[in-house]
């Protein structure tokens, strides 16, 4: 590995572990395990957004990587809540179990949807809390690709929130679903 690849895997993990403040906008905890530094797993969660756990109502600090999963997950689960709702109600109209089974797949969920994406992703990315090992890694200097295959990602370059430093505003984000 040459210096340069060396030193751009080492800013990368560097930046991985910032710590991000996120926000649950549901009315239930999000509790998901981590097991990157070991063999014992580790709880993590992210309160209801009725409760407060010391970072305001529905906020936890997550390293990068993880409030980038918290992050995706969340997103859409919120997208295939909207859309099974919408399902709920377009399957009132059909009047058999048959008619109903033929229009099922004309209503697929859309998890890849960036205008439901760039809607979710700052209520629950917050901002970046705390840097670690300094701000020594570069954003990228390259045109924004619309479509790099990952949602979330557009989002984040699109909306510039991905190294957006956390603003403390009292009532934000406390409106639940």
């Amino acid at each position: 590995m040459s210096n340069a690849s060396a030193a751009y895997q080492r800013e990368k993990r560097m930046r991985s572990l910032d710590i991000i403040r996120v926000h649950n906008p549901t009315s239930e905890d999000f509790i998901f395990w981590d097991d990157k530094y070991g063999a014992s797993r580790q709880r993590l969660l992210v309160p209801k957004a009725q409760r407060d756990i010391g970072k305001g109502r529905g906020n936890n600090d997550l390293p990068r990587y993880l409030a980038e999963r918290f992050t995706k997950n969340m997103i859409e689960a919120l997208i295939t809540r909207e859309a099974d709702k919408a399902w709920l109600e377009k399957k009132k109209e059909y009047r058999t179990l048959d008619e109903t089974i033929q229009h099922a797949d004309r209503v697929p969920t859309r998890t890849n949807d960036h205008n439901l994406w760039e809607h979710w992703f700052p209520q629950i990315w917050l901002g970046v809390i705390e840097k670690y090992g300094g701000e020594s890694l570069p954003e990228p200097a390259d045109p924004f690709v619309p479509d790099s295959g990952s949602p979330m990602q557009d989002a984040m370059r699109k909306l510039s929130l991905a190294d957006k430093p956390y603003e403390d505003i009292k009532e934000q984000n406390t409106q639940s679903i």
